[in-house]
């Protein structure tokens, strides 16, 4: 992506919205101009290629701020641009190469009129010839739901309609963290990533970096949420679960909220869409060393570009490698992460992308140490560093493929299939009498896994009068097959005052279960979104059938259940000049429930609804998007005690999530990019026969708030030098269903420093970044087994472009 920290970069950053084109817009009248002595002061050569960053609004809008911008003055219709939205612009440009950019799908043109003044006309082969613009050919510059993102604010998103849509026109609560956050804070993981997302809670059963804990508006979204790159990412239930590496990622987007209508069965609190780093013509050549404490060291590439000069060959490889201990006794995070991707575009209407990575990773079997007899979590490990580990291997393979037929219809189709293989091995303790000797018993769970899963769908561009329409059919496919066993066997004992961590433990033998199964989904849905003016409406209607066959080895037993359910959603949003967007959303969700009652009856799908309101607010000429949020979120058929026969249950439970969420992300004129949030739950067991109901419910935060700023020095003596800060806070919550104990509050601190060295290696940069720079201690207790978190962690890195 264009670099626009240099000193010969002009950024643009915007803060005026002139008055011509504010009172002619609002009169319909057809001359916009801008006022001479802004012309004057910002006059450019249409030639002199500028960086620009203006994010998505209404075209009016857009057009304004590259007039500010590029120094010109624009000649507009306003019947021409109303109605009309604009996803922006980042990269570098001239004038003439900016408006070709943002004028040609709309089927407009500017035609040079004078002296650094531009028409707005129709697009037609005569004033083609009037232009006499060279044809530009710019590839990744324009911003989408899929390409590089320049700094820490998006314009678009996919992972609410599958269409590339402006975040400010979608009626609901979308956060998304870019890879430049990715990269500045050092992330680790993608719970990570998530750790400044308004009504997101992470880690709350500790340090564990077997899979990601994320909790969204109080639901677990880790096991029926896992998204990537649009595609359902599968688990067993047990401990196989695709794992995602943070750096080979462009964008991370979350999604507020059920949101089964377009994806099929979900949690009711929302999704994670983990958006893979895909081919682009802009040539990218990074390599990165770390090394850090607890024995960190990594290192990482990135590397893109034209593989031929007309650009339709493009590709893509990313790699890593990690070894690294934790502050945790016996819990490693190692890794080996390669990914190559290829992009054959034989068109402007037609490309397919193959997108492949391969990982093998390491971690404990187990990552929690000894909780002693009176409750207390010691900081003892009782693992074994040859027998304790988690092993995994992933193979994914997959392919995007889309064709346009013309203006009006368009064909895509995804699909990818992955095999996962783990084998988690760990112990389980316990004290003996004497104070010292901790018993132990092996346990082995030994899975594979293989998913595809396909999306197929096709879009339609329409207009029913005044009402443009993007109708969206699609039909989407997934298929699980997995084998589980688990089995223990004896483990000889460990001294925690002399402990040998080097002991012949047997690969377990004794099996407790051994199952395979077989899963499938097949969802259709159609989606409507409709424009009128400043009016955003979207409608969706789903229907999901799923089935599960079982066999188990060790009965000799096979069993098989199906779910059907059927999702909708709806969302009005009304777009206002001054960048303000009101909105309303109505959405549901469900997941599948296979068990059966005591009667042999097959349990229904839990459901989830969700009614929210809110206000959208991105300042005229300002990289910035402020987001407030109301929710009100219940989730139906929970499995509960039936009062009639305690051993049967039945699904009158009811779980309800209330709240407010505010985020900010901006980045001002002055080098300073910041993210800033505030969330307030009220998550309740609303109906339940367990003794529960009216209590809220356990380990979640009723509260969080987090900033984190990164400061880029703009004056001559400091230029190269940034300073990063953040602090994360998280309420204390109910530690048992009886709201009789609680986790404490915590606060965590993180920095970031870094130093361009192009005086010395152009292209380089140093970096420190510090975790928990408090070294905060804090513990996350849940029906009485409690989980540490992750201590100080300082992160040293050098990083090569060019």
């Amino acid at each position: 992506m264009p670099i626009t920290h240099d000193a010969v970069t002009k950024t643009a950053r915007f803060n005026v919205l002139p008055l011509a084109l504010m009172i002619s817009l609002s009169l319909g009248m057809s001359i916009v101009t801008i006022p001479a002595s802004m012309a004057a002061e910002t006059a450019q050569s249409s030639a002199e290629i500028i960086t620009y960053r203006i994010t998505a609004g209404s075209l009016d809008h857009v057009l304004n701020q590259f007039a500010v911008t590029a120094g010109i003055e624009l000649s507009i219709d306003a019947q021409l641009t109303q109605g009309k939205t604009s996803p922006g612009l980042t990269g570098q440009f001239s004038a003439e190469q900016g408006l070709q950019k943002l004028l040609s799908e709309h089927n407009l043109n500017a035609v040079h009129s004078g002296s650094n003044v531009y028409t707005i006309k129709v697009n037609t082969s005569k004033d083609n010839e009037e232009i006499n613009l060279p044809v530009v050919k710019v590839s990744a510059d324009r911003e989408s739901a899929w390409a590089p993102i320049d700094g820490y604010l998006a314009s678009n998103t996919a992972s609410v309609n599958k269409t590339d849509t402006p975040l400010l026109e979608t009626a609901r609560s979308v956060t998304v963290v870019t890879a430049d956050q990715i990269r500045d804070r050092k992330v680790q993981t993608v719970e990570d990533a998530l750790r400044y997302t308004a009504g997101v809670q992470v880690s709350g059963s500790g340090h564990d970096p077997r899979f990601d804990q994320i909790n969204i508006r109080g639901f677990s979204v880790t096991t029926d949420a896992d998204f990537r790159d649009g595609l359902r990412q599968f688990n067993t239930g047990w401990l196989s679960y695709y794992r995602t590496e943070p750096y080979g990622l462009e964008r991370i987007d979350v999604v507020k909220g059920p949101n089964s209508v377009l994806f099929g069965q979900l949690s009711p609190g929302g999704m994670v869409n983990r958006v893979s780093k895909r081919p682009v013509a802009e040539s990218i050549r990074e390599a990165e060393v770390q090394a850090g404490t607890d024995d960190h060291y990594q290192g990482q590439f990135d590397l893109a570009g034209k593989l031929s000069e007309d650009e339709s060959w493009l590709y893509r490889v990313v790699g890593l490698a990690r070894d690294s201990k934790s502050d945790i006794e016996g819990v490693i995070d190692d890794n080996r992460y390669f990914a190559p991707s290829i992009t054959w575009q034989p068109s402007d209407q037609t490309s397919l992308t193959l997108l492949n990575h391969f990982q093998d990773y390491e971690t404990a079997g187990s990552p929690r140490p000894l909780q002693l007899p009176s409750g207390e979590l010691s900081h003892f490990w009782a693992g074994d560093e040859k027998f304790d580990l988690l092993e995994q291997k992933q193979y994914v393979t997959g392919y995007e493929f889309k064709h346009r037929f013309n203006d009006t219809v368009s064909f895509r189709q995804n699909l990818r299939y992955g095999r996962v293989e783990t084998d988690n091995q760990y112990t389980l303790s316990s004290l003996q009498a004497d104070g010292r000797t901790v018993s132990r018993t092996a346990y082995g769970i030994y899975e594979h896994m293989n998913t595809l899963t396909m999306d197929t769908a096709l879009q339609t561009n329409f207009s029913t009068g005044d009402w443009q329409h993007s109708l969206t059919m699609g039909v989407d496919y997934a298929d699980l097959t997995s084998r589980v066993r688990y089995l223990f066997g004896p483990a000889p004992s460990i001294d925690m005052l002399n402990p040998d961590y080097n002991q012949d433990i047997a690969t377990p033998t004794n099996a407790i279960s051994d199952s395979k199964t077989d899963a499938q989904q097949l969802g259709l849905y159609a989606q409507d979104q409709i424009n009128w003016n400043n009016w955003r409406l979207s409608l969706g209607l789903r229907r999901d059938k799923a089935e599960r066959d079982q066999e188990n080895y060790l009965t000799s037993t096979k069993t098989d259940a199906d779910n059907s359910a059927t999702t909708g959603s709806a969302g009005l949003l009304y777009l206002f000049d001054s960048g303000v967007a009101p909105y309303i959303s109505f959405a549901t969700s469900f997941v599948p429930q296979f068990g059966s009652n005591i009667s042999g009856d097959t349990y229904e799908p839990t459901e989830g609804e969700q009614w929210e309101v809110g206000l959208k607010y991105q300042p005229v000429g300002y990289n910035s998007l402020l987001t407030v949020s109301l929710f009100d979120l219940t989730q139906k058929n929970v499995l509960t005690t039936d009062p009639a026969n305690i051993a049967n249950q039945i699904q009158k439970g009811e779980r309800q999530s209330r709240g407010v969420e505010l985020e900010a992300t901006t980045s001002l004129d002055f080098g300073l990019d910041l993210v800033a949030n505030y969330t307030y739950q009220d998550v309740e067991i609303s109906k339940s026969n367990d003794g529960d109901q009216g209590k809220k419910a356990v380990g979640i935060p009723k509260q969080m708030a987090s900033i984190w700023g990164n400061y880029a020095f703009q004056t001559a003596e400091l230029r190269g030098l940034e300073l990063g800060m953040g602090v994360r806070w998280v309420g204390e919550s109910y530690a048992d269903s009886a709201n009789t104990l609680k986790n404490d509050a915590y606060t965590i601190a993180d920095a970031r420093l870094a130093y361009r060295l192009d005086n010395l290696i152009n292209g380089a940069t140093i970096a420190v970044n510090a975790s928990n720079l408090n070294n905060e201690e804090y513990l996350m207790c849940n029906a009485g087994y409690c989980y540490r978190g992750l201590g100080r962690t300082v992160i040293t890195s050098f990083n090569y472009n060019w």
